[in-house]
């Protein structure tokens, strides 16, 4: 009886290890080991696969050399044990390969001969193929080399019962890392524009500025943090921006006429920035705020907007001079005023706002202007820190 609960209380702490190493709590290098121990067995290979890219992603290896591990790339599409559990349809169980493959074949296969017996020294396996979301898939199995006992039935069915664990926590870790792809890749696009994007609470607190907003709040030139928000070095110009920032924060924001736009005088005495307020997109801020969060676009008439235009290319598929019809419009411009700014007639920058608007189906210049302001915002999230 001692055994057992000794048994019972080594998996309980696996399967806790699994779970803080799919968090980033703990390694997974050491979760590995103990699935080995916890298994008897020399080697491990923990791996999650793309079946519609062939993409293959090593979560944790144990007894594999470096060599043998950088080939397993090519050697995955030929593992007669993985295929053999995916094709029997046995999904999520745990079985012992020699059940799955034949001996007779095994022995006479490209990935034993080239692979498994002269690079990893494995001759026996308890694994199981694990499904995924996506189209993905785990593969897990715990090896013995040659000389060794083979798995049994019961060892089969310790491995059995951690399985659930490892999918889990191996799905959270996918999830996680494509998460933080996707955070990188958001906060890389914010951090290329020129234009600055702050987002503030529903208390008027600030909780992000990109990298163009940090360098202009820094300045100390027109903008700047304080304690209760974001604040305007002219008394009239913050009343201004006061009132639209409360305005959707007390006034609900779902309103398409919510914000607006201002001009902010620089103490330097350089062109006055363009300042749009508008209310956030929903879901850009915890679901517990009732009250909506702001974001407030700054723009500054000198500064450089190729990657401005880059990105709003890439968000809606705009030309160039649709791009920069549409920041200008984020900047306040009015259409004469933009017109004289690029150097064409009213009548082209009518067109090019046509086109803009029937690329977004959107069906004025407010809805279009609102639509960009929310997309672009919908990229800084309080997660981008610098």
């Amino acid at each position: 009886m001692g055994g057992g609960i000794m048994d019972l209380r080594q998996e309980n702490c696996l399967i806790g290890a699994l779970y803080d190493a799919a968090l980033g709590h703990r390694r997974w290098e050491e979760v590995g080991q103990r699935i080995v121990t916890h298994m008897g067995g020399t080697i491990l290979m923990l791996s999650t696969h793309d079946s519609r890219t062939g993409d293959v992603d090593v979560v944790t290896t144990q007894g594999v050399p470096a060599q043998a591990l950088q080939e397993y790339g090519h050697f995955a599409q030929h593992d007669l044990w993985a295929s053999g559990y995916i094709e029997q349809g046995l999904d999520n169980r745990a079985r012992i390969g020699s059940h799955i493959v034949d001996d007779s074949v095994l022995l006479r296969s490209y990935i034993y001969n080239e692979y498994l017996r002269p690079k990893v020294d494995s001759r026996y396996v308890a694994g199981a193929v694990l499904a995924l979301e996506n189209g993905h898939h785990a593969v897990v199995g715990v090896h013995r080399p040659h000389g060794a006992e083979d798995f049994s039935l019961q060892e089969a069915a310790r491995l059995d019962r951690l399985l659930p664990h490892i999918q889990r926590s191996v799905e959270m870790r996918r999830r996680l890392r494509a998460a933080e792809q996707r955070d990188r890749s958001t906060c890389y696009v914010l951090d290329r524009l020129s234009l600055g994007i702050v987002l503030v609470a529903a208390t008027g607190h600030l909780l992000h500025a990109n990298r163009a907003a940090e360098a202009t709040l820094g300045s100390g030139d027109g903008l700047a943090r304080a304690p209760d928000g974001l604040r305007a070095a002219n008394r009239e110009d913050d009343k201004r921006l006061q009132r639209l920032i409360n305005g959707i924060r007390h006034g609900g924001g779902d309103l398409p006429s919510a914000g607006g736009h201002l001009s902010v005088r620089r103490l330097s005495g350089r062109p006055a920035y363009g300042v749009m307020v508008s209310p956030a997109a929903p879901g850009l801020t915890p679901a517990a705020k009732q009250l909506p969060a702001v974001l407030v676009f700054v723009s500054d008439p000198a500064a450089e907007v190729v990657s401005d235009l880059a990105v709003l290319s890439d968000l809606f598929g705009f030309t160039p001079a649709e791009s920069r019809l549409v920041m200008a419009l984020l900047a306040g411009g009015a259409l004469p005023d933009i017109a004289r700014q690029l150097g064409v007639s009213y009548h082209t920058v009518r067109t090019l706002l046509a086109r803009a608007m029937s690329r977004t189906d959107t069906r004025s210049q407010l809805e279009l202007v609102m639509l960009a302001a929310r997309s672009l915002g919908s990229v800084a999230p309080p997660l981008c820190q610098h």
